[in-house]
């Protein structure tokens, strides 16, 4: 640890403008060590860079971030391509982007495309102008505008939302298992006629969570029809208007699997406007495990996916991609679900 003993009275003076010479003086390294450790151009070994953080943390020293990247060719700036920054889960996945890549000394671009493909696009064009170092994309749907990226090299990670066909790096929750282990629990209850309100198939997490269904039902022998099936777009109005749509075509179903959080806030909204009751008249099971969840009556049982680990991983594998440290050219990385059991479905 930096002993404050070493801090000298024209250090002190200077400590709203210190010097890269006056880290060095203080953690007792070279400037070219400070150099190495900040612009990560050369092996340092743990001590040595522990001693330079501290000493940049009590001198208040902030590098020059302009001259750094013309001297590195980086900008320590990340993109981040997001669906929508209200969905709270969404949030947590960038909260843990952001913290990862911050101690790296990594600054964060945030867009929000609002599942807009060229909106998408637009961003793109903007974030390539910006001299960014890297990408995390959770993707706005299928397409081939990704190939200038491809083509220019730009370090790429797909999050949660992956175009399969890629030669990229992807991390997300194994959506399947999740929507498998919502319809098994729904079956378990006794339910035989369970509909799911799925997410757009053109995403991967749509498609997943379908997938997830239909094999529950196969694997318990329960009768598959496609007219329980509804495909929403992930918004709260789709899942209130397609829960309105299963209870007005007095289709006999007894349960419905949700594929999001904010259609489960839609759909559980219509069935307590029209003064049934959950799960006696209908039970449910949400994906995702928003805030309001055990704030409703009943609360809402849901798949819980690690949204911040997702961003933390998404964030490590972006570094290692930029630092040549990541051997594989396409990993998927699938993090596990959880299940939370509350009144809703029944229990």
């Amino acid at each position: 640890y930096i002993s404050v003993k070493r801090l000298t009275k024209e250090m002190v003076k200077k400590l709203k403008d210190a010097t890269l010479k006056e880290v060095a003086q203080l953690a007792n390294v070279s400037t070219a060590t400070v150099s190495n450790v900040i612009n990560n151009t050369k092996h340092v070994s743990e001590d040595l860079k522990k001693k330079v953080y501290e000493s940049m943390k009590v001198l208040n020293y902030k590098p020059n971030e302009i001259a750094k990247s013309l001297k590195v060719k980086q900008s320590r700036l990340i993109g981040i391509l997001i669906s929508d920054i209200s969905n709270s889960f969404i949030s947590k996945v960038v909260k843990g982007i952001e913290s990862t890549l911050s101690e790296k000394g990594y600054n964060v671009l945030l867009c929000s495309t609002d599942s807009d493909v060229e909106k998408e696009k637009e961003y793109l064009k903007v974030l390539m102008g910006k001299r960014i170092d890297g990408l995390i994309i959770s993707s706005s749907g299928a397409g081939n505008h990704y190939d200038d990226l491809l083509k220019a090299k730009v370090p790429l990670v797909f999050l949660n939302r992956c175009p399969e066909h890629l030669p990229s790096n992807m991390v997300k929750t194994n959506n399947i298992k999740g929507a498998y282990m919502a319809t098994e629990h729904l079956i378990k209850h006794g339910y035989k006629k369970i509909a799911i309100i799925t997410g757009p198939m053109q995403y991967s997490t749509g498609r997943d969570r379908y997938i997830g269904y239909k094999r529950a039902l196969e694997d318990y022998a329960i009768s598959y029809h496609d007219e329980l099936v509804l495909e929403g777009d992930f918004t709260i109005e789709s899942g209130y208007e397609l829960t309105k749509e299963i209870i007005e075509s007095k289709m006999k179903i007894d349960a419905i699997f949700i594929s999001n959080n904010s259609m489960s806030l839609g759909s559980y909204k219509y069935i307590k406007e029209q003064g049934l009751k959950i799960p006696q008249d209908i039970a449910l099971y949400g994906f995702d495990d928003p805030e309001w969840a055990d704030v409703v009556d009943p609360p809402l049982s849901g798949i819980t996916q690690p949204a911040f680990e997702l961003g933390v991983y998404a964030a490590q594998k972006m570094i290692d991609t930029i630092q040549g440290t990541c051997p594989e050219i396409r990993e998927i990385k699938y993090l596990d679900p959880n299940m939370i059991i509350r009144k809703s479905c029944g229990c």
